[in-house]
């Protein structure tokens, strides 16, 4: 069995109060069947307010009962965790103990990575220089791992193929990108035998791609009121960018989106579509990242970090909203390669 990392992965560590956002509110708190059985049995004062403030989904699936604002009932006014102050870290539920780590297995391959719904992440996402790297390990043979066939495999050795497009330096980042997408049209068709219908239906009076993604941006389910102001607000066509000419971290961003979401292509067939996605988001973060420049005249690392993140919270961690995505970006001419890399310039 394979576990791998990014280089920067073990570097993490939760702000807790120092973060400006916590994730103890505004999620559905899930517990697992092993931290439940726990609190069921945990005495005294705490162990009966504990219980008291668990309740069950229509799917009969354990969670926490969300207080003012989605506030888990154990945050404190200065965003600490009851339970750790109480219990310790060991009494966390799984999700708690995890987020906003992240694990894929595919075969006899576990990657590991943590998500850019979180700012710390992001800022050790960012602050790498040096081009990112990922750590195997390789432990004995586990039992009940499915192996997969042949192109489950070659979808990694492909994925290396693309960091190293994507962290070529001597290349403007524009370029890079434009060499992405043509990858990822040649790649579909060698995994899937064919091309996207994205890339080969022909229709009359198509709208441009940022017009297109502007649709379905504003389609997605939000994940707050200020999402759809957002949107609203970058539509403005005065915003124009230039992703070459704002350091915004992109390379690093670039890789992020293919490390976590390009592998799963091998087993859903939509290989372009997820390398669409992958560029896609950076442009549209680069888009979030102008926007700013222009209200303010600058740019610092704190707005990378947030534009980021809001991204991410948005897109990323709702399952409907990425399959809404993957399917425009997999069957929408207006997605069409060519069509994008003339959104990119």
């Amino acid at each position: 069995m394979k576990f791998i990392k990014p280089n920067f992965y073990d570097r993490f560590r939760c702000t807790a109060s120092a973060c400006s956002d916590t994730c103890c509110a505004g999620w559905e708190i899930d517990i697992d069947p092993d931290t439940r059985k726990y609190y069921e049995e945990l005495e005294g004062p705490f162990g009966d307010r504990l219980r008291e403030q668990i309740e069950e989904t229509p799917e009969g699936i354990a969670c926490f009962r969300l207080g003012e604002g989605d506030r888990c009932p154990f945050l404190t006014d200065d965003n600490l965790c009851e339970l750790i102050l109480e219990l310790g870290e060991n009494s966390l539920c799984e999700i708690c103990r995890e987020h906003p780590r992240f694990y894929e297995q595919i075969g006899d391959r576990m990657e590991m990575g943590i998500g850019l719904c979180c700012e710390e992440a992001c800022r050790l996402l960012f602050e790498e220089n040096e081009p990112i790297t990922f750590i195997t390990t390789t432990v004995p043979d586990m039992p009940d791992v499915v192996l997969l066939p042949d192109t489950g495999m070659e979808i990694y050795r492909l994925r290396d193929e693309a960091f190293m497009l994507v962290q070529d330096r001597s290349l403007p980042l524009r370029v890079r990108m434009h060499r992405l997408l043509e990858f990822g049209e040649r790649v579909q068709k060698q995994i899937c035998g064919g091309p996207a219908p994205a890339d080969v239906l022909e229709e009359d009076n198509l709208p441009t791609a940022r017009e297109a993604l502007f649709g379905v941006m504003e389609r997605l389910e939000p994940y707050d009121d200020t999402w759809p102001d957002t949107v609203r607000l970058l539509e403005d066509t005065d915003l124009q960018v230039n992703l070459d000419d704002i350091d915004g971290g992109f390379e690093n961003l670039m890789v992020y989106f293919l490390y976590r979401h390009f592998a799963r292509g091998a087993l859903d067939g939509r290989v372009v579509g997820r390398v669409k996605f992958c560029a896609v988001s950076v442009w549209f973060i680069c888009l979030m990242n102008t926007h700013c420049l222009a209200e303010t005249g600058a740019f610092t690392p704190w707005d990378r970090i947030v534009c980021t993140k809001d991204y991410s919270k948005q897109v990323e961690y709702s399952a409907e909203n990425m399959e809404d995505m993957l399917f425009a970006l997999q069957e929408d001419p207006a997605f069409s390669t060519e069509n994008l890399k003339r959104m990119f310039g």
